[in-house]
Formats: C-alpha cells, structure tokens, sequence
C-alpha cells in the first residue's frame, strides 16, 4: 500500500466513512477523480468488507460525446468486475418545460437517479470524489457570498442512505498519479473548462495562486472546515437541549418563548435556534418553503427585544406575533390587506393572498432550488428602480411588454390574457420604487424578464401558499 492509498484509508478510518458490509454506490463520471475513486474502493473492498457498484449519469448535454461517457464506465467496470448502472436524464428538454440553471437541473435530476437506484438496490452509501481543491473551493465561494465557511461535509444524510466524500484529504495530483499508475485513463468534460461557472473560474484563477503560495493551504482548508463543522454541531446540540428546556406550547400546540430567557443566551445559540424553532414549527420535514437567511435575521431581531408589539408574516399560513415579553406563534386567520403595498425585501419570502412571491441576485447562497415552484423568471434592473412593491391594481396601471413600443394597459391585457374580473383584483401587481409595473406574476411580466438566466442579475420566484403537516 503506497502513500496515497494509506492516507486514503486513515482518514476513512479516522472519520468512520465505511465499515464492514457496508454496500456502497460511487458516482462515476468517467472524469479522473471519480475514475480514481472507484478503482480505489474496488482494489480495498475485500480488505473493507464492502460490496461495490458504480453509477452514471448521462445529463444529454453533450449528445454523442456524453453519452460516450457511460460507455467508457461501463466497460472500466466489465474490466474490474464493478456492477454498473447507468441512467440518461433529458437536461436540455428540462430546462426548456421548466427553465431554471443547467447546474441545478443536472444536480436534482443527477441525485434523482442516485437515489432510486440505492433504494432499489439496497446500497447503503453513496460515495463521491470530492477531494482537498473542491472543499478549498467551497470555502472560497462560501466566504465570497458572506457564509460560514463550513464547507462541504464528509458525510451526510441523503435520500436513500449516506454520502461518503473519502477522497476529502487528497488532491488532484495524487489522484492523477494514482491512476497514472494503474495505467487507467479517463475522460474530460469540456464544460470543466469554461469559466462561464463560478466554481470553474475559481478552480482556474483563484485556487492555482494560493496554491502556489502555499501547497498546503487545501489541505489547511479540510481540517479547517473539520474544526468548524465540529463546533457548529456542538453549538446545535447545546441550542437544541436549550430549546427543550424554554419552549412553552399554545393551546393550539404551537411554540412560545420568553423573550428575556432567549435573550439571556449566548448569540451563537440564539442563531441557531431559529431555525430549531422552524423546524419544530413545520415538524421538521416538507416545509413549505426555504428559509432565507434574511428571514432567520428578521425573527432573530424579533425575538431579541421586548419594547413594544410587533408581528412578521411566516410561510405556510404562520405569524410570529411578539407582545410585550413573550413571542408566539400561531396560525394566520386573516389574509394580507389586498389595498396596502407591501415592500418585497431582498431573499425573503412575502405573501400575497395564496401566493409566495421571493426575489434575490442569481448568485445568493440561498436561493431556492428551480424545481417546485409555480413560476421562477429572471431580471436585470438598475438599482435606481429598487426597492420592490406588491400591491393591488390601481386604475391607469401600465406595464411594458417585451416587444411593444410603449406600456399597456393593465385593463386591456387582462381583457386578451381573459382574466375573471374577481381574479383581477386579487392579483398581486410588482412595482418598482417608482409605483411603475414591472410584472402581473401568474399573467405576465414586463420587459426586463426572461424566462431563461442568461446572464440575468435576479431571480424572482412565485410559490402557491403550501400546506403544513
């Protein structure tokens, strides 16, 4: 066993990634660190005591050269006696039904197949190649987007089992090396090389210089990222034994909180009790919606002061309600004043009548996923035009149209677009800073909308209210 195989197999071991039985399925592109991945396991699966298969993906982005691709992993693993499976998933037919970022499509739809064939087949570990650069990556793009740099884990709960990242304390090179060495070759994507991808570019201009200051600085990054992650499930362990002990229930078995108790708490538990408290709200699976972290800071400064009474909207029909010292949630009985415009604040969800209505910049840590949503546009606009507004209509409304030379009238587009009068007034209607229309969600939306993000600044994203548990 050389030094890379060794290295490989302490950090399995130190981190408890595979144990004796354990059936595990690698997601392999034919790419070299997923090459190198699952030869890896196959040459250490009678020491490991683990069964092994391979997984591919073909997303139909490349037309024969993809497809290639599954060829070529199929037969590494006819030669190393590997079961294979493999799927193609119609990315560019997706994309066209749905819209939404190629990325995010090949991901879920990618992560899809993963899970059905480990439910079907009875593997228990998901393993992927994600070595010491990607995490370095991770941190970087984390950082850049004002996150905790936490990076990526090394194990995690996914649909159908645990993913496994063993690669997570070797680089590229080794990996290189080591199937150098078995005299294995691999394929290359030429998508990984287009700086049209935030990770890409990073990987070409940010990660080499760093590297060339200091080799170890990936490396530095796992074990920085390990250290941190460590923490941050204490901190969640410490919050959640604190929560049990504060929270109070409503008749209605819904969460109350002393104020002056919360605000006694180190702010490092007070941030993640927030979302503790979201979770226990909406049972903790199938939220109606994702929780930006502009949200969590909204509720976090409601429930840090006890001068006066306030309340804050909550998806799914909630509302926080703060009365003197004491914050509550309960059940929303009354709709949204349809006549009073409501400020649309950065990444948080705002409702309107039945509806969800989210905007933020393409590029923001949390924004939603594209799938499940009623409608997901995006849209370029000078900062002059912000803040956003819903509101109801107004008579004289105009909105300008892709394609038209100057605004219509609301009146008449609902009169072509055969809107029911009653609809009409229940529509939410998004204004710009300056009162003009700028889109009718659920009819239409104004000219500086697309359908497709093709270099668009912000995403807007409509979701019916959702039902809770």
């Amino acid at each position: 066993m050389d030094k890379f195989e060794r290295k490989v197999m302490e950090n399995m071991e130190r981190r408890s990634l595979i144990e004796s039985g354990d059936r595990i399925l690698v997601a392999c592109s034919g790419g070299v660190d997923s090459v190198g991945l699952l030869l890896f396991l196959a040459m250490q699966r009678r020491v490991l005591g683990i069964e092994l298969a391979a997984v591919h993906v073909d997303h139909m982005l490349r037309g024969e050269e993809s497809e290639e691709d599954g060829v070529y992993v199929k037969e590494l693993c006819t030669r190393f006696e590997i079961p294979f499976y493999g799927g193609q998933v119609p990315v560019p037919e997706l994309k066209k039904q749905k819209g939404g970022n190629v990325q995010d499509i090949c991901r879920k739809e990618r992560y899809g197949y993963f899970a059905k064939v480990m439910e079907e087949r009875g593997y228990t570990k998901l393993a992927v190649a994600h070595h010491a650069e990607d995490q370095l990556e991770t941190v970087i793009m984390q950082l850049s987007k004002g996150s905790v740099p936490l990076g990526m884990r090394d194990a995690r709960a996914v649909p159908g089992g645990v993913l496994i990242r063993p690669f997570m304390t070797v680089g590229k090179s080794e990996i290189r090396s080591f199937i150098e060495k078995l005299g294995v070759v691999h394929r290359e994507d030429p998508s990984n090389a287009s700086d049209a991808y935030t990770r890409n570019y990073l990987r070409h201009h940010a990660v080499p210089p760093i590297l060339q200051t200091n080799h170890m600085a990936a490396i530095n990054s796992v074990r920085m990222t390990e250290s941190l992650q460590e923490d941050d499930a204490l901190l969640k362990h410490m919050a959640n034994e604190m929560l049990a002990r504060m929270l109070s229930l409503t008749d209605e078995g819904l969460p109350s909180i002393e104020i002056k108790r919360f605000a006694s708490m180190h702010p490092a538990l007070q941030k993640r009790m927030i979302p503790l408290l979201l979770n226990y709200l909406y049972c903790g699976e199938n939220m109606p919606v994702e929780y930006s972290s502009a949200l969590v800071e909204q509720l976090l400064r409601q429930m840090q002061t006890d001068a006066g009474n306030a309340a804050l909207d909550l998806p799914g029909g909630f509302l926080c309600r703060r009365e003197y010292d004491v914050v509550r949630f309960e059940k929303s009985v009354e709709e949204p004043e349809p006549g009073l415009p409501k400020e649309l604040l950065k990444g948080v969800w705002t409702r309107w009548g039945e509806q969800y209505l989210y905007w933020n910049t393409v590029a923001a840590a949390d924004v939603p996923p594209s799938d499940g949503y009623e409608e997901r546009m995006y849209f370029m606009m000078p900062a002059t035009e912000f803040p956003l507004f819903v509101r109801a209509r107004k008579d004289g409304d105009r909105i300008w149209l892709k394609g038209m030379t100057e605004p219509k009238r609301l009146s008449r587009l609902f009169i072509d677009e055969k809107v029911a009068a009653r609809k009409r007034e229940m529509l939410p209607i998004i204004v710009t800073a300056a009162d003009e229309v700028c889109a009718v969600p659920g009819i239409r939306y104004g000219k500086l909308f697309s359908r497709q993000a093709s270099g668009e600044e912000y995403v807007f994203i409509v979701k019916p209210v959702g039902k809770v548990c």
